[in-house]
């Protein structure tokens, strides 16, 4: 069986491929920067994710107090 060449991995940063070997080289202010770039793409994704999750929570209050017999005044469009 024939060794295979180990794929080197690369991270994307807008739009250019960088290996590991690339970021090492990197400043530490370049570095540092990354790290919060990193951090504040975590934040957004987690945010997004708990926005979701705010409007289902939302949503089923709602329909259990429709449920409940709570009126229910549609707004008209302007």
């Amino acid at each position: 069986m024939a060794k295979t060449e180990k794929e080197v991995p690369k991270i994307n940063i807008f739009g250019k491929e960088y290996s590991q070997e690339d970021l090492d080289a990197l400043t530490p202010e370049q570095k540092a920067f990354l790290q919060h770039r990193q951090d504040l793409m975590n934040k957004l994704d987690r945010a997004n994710f708990n926005l979701v999750q705010l409007q289902i929570g939302l949503r089923g209050c709602e329909d259990a107090l429709k449920a409940l017999g709570m009126e229910v005044i549609e707004e008209k469009a302007a």
